[in-house]
């Protein structure tokens, strides 16, 4: 019961913050300030992916590209050239073990299928995001660097 409780109010938290469609675009159609902070925050890696996708009415670029040893990245970056988020693919061995045990409370017998580090509200914010089946059934989670659950669905609910 608890477990539903908590995944429905994350739900009704998350639904404003869904995005609407993402547009891909040449990185030639980016903004010169808007480029300028993605190259400035991973700096040396190639983008091979622009898009732009609407947040709550603000248009964000979402700068994809591998870094340095082969993982993922993503530079999101706001209309007005705030860096928004840095999305990074990270090992489960580069956990830390408030969020490890979290993890295992929360989504007992999850098998993560991909795994992220995302960096918030200008680097004060660090947030696990986990990707992932239960018993066959697709699980997204998120967990705070201080080991709260913020979010948790699943197709099971459906």
């Amino acid at each position: 019961m608890h477990r539903a409780l908590t995944m429905t109010a994350a739900l009704l938290f998350a639904t404003p913050l869904l995005a609407q469609d993402e547009t891909e675009i040449s990185i030639n159609d980016v903004p010169e300030n808007i480029l300028d902070v993605a190259i400035n925050t991973a700096p040396g890696v190639t983008f091979d992916r622009v898009s732009i996708e609407v947040e709550n009415g603000v248009s964000i670029y979402e700068f994809e590209a591998r870094d340095h040893n082969g993982n993922h990245i993503e530079i999101d970056v706001t209309e007005d050239g705030e860096l928004d988020e840095i999305e990074m693919e990270i090992d489960e061995s580069d956990l830390p073990a408030s969020v490890l045990q979290t993890l295992n409370d929360v989504a007992p017998g999850f098998e993560a299928t991909y795994i992220e580090l995302s960096v918030r509200a200008g680097g004060a914010e660090f947030v696990y995001e986990f990707e992932g089946r239960i018993e066959g059934s697709a699980v997204d989670i998120e967990i705070a660097e201080n080991g709260e659950l913020l979010f948790i669905s699943d197709d099971m609910m459906s």
